[in-house]
């Protein structure tokens, strides 16, 4: 594996955390603006890590 897929596994995997820790917040959030915005960002990590392994894909 080369050091710049290297770097896109990683910063999926960041992504990938964030948002599960985004999901754990979001099960004890009782004020529905902030969930909405907890999901959206949830969903802005979620593009990012299929546009990062897309990426690799297209590499391998």
């Amino acid at each position: 594996m080369t050091q710049s897929q290297r770097v896109a596994v990683n910063r999926a995997l960041e992504s990938v955390m964030s948002a599960k820790s985004l999901v754990k917040l979001a099960r004890y959030q009782k004020e529905p603006h902030k969930l909405i915005s907890m999901v959206l960002r949830i969903g802005t990590d979620l593009n990012e890590v299929e546009t990062r392994l897309q990426t690799l894909k297209g590499r391998v």
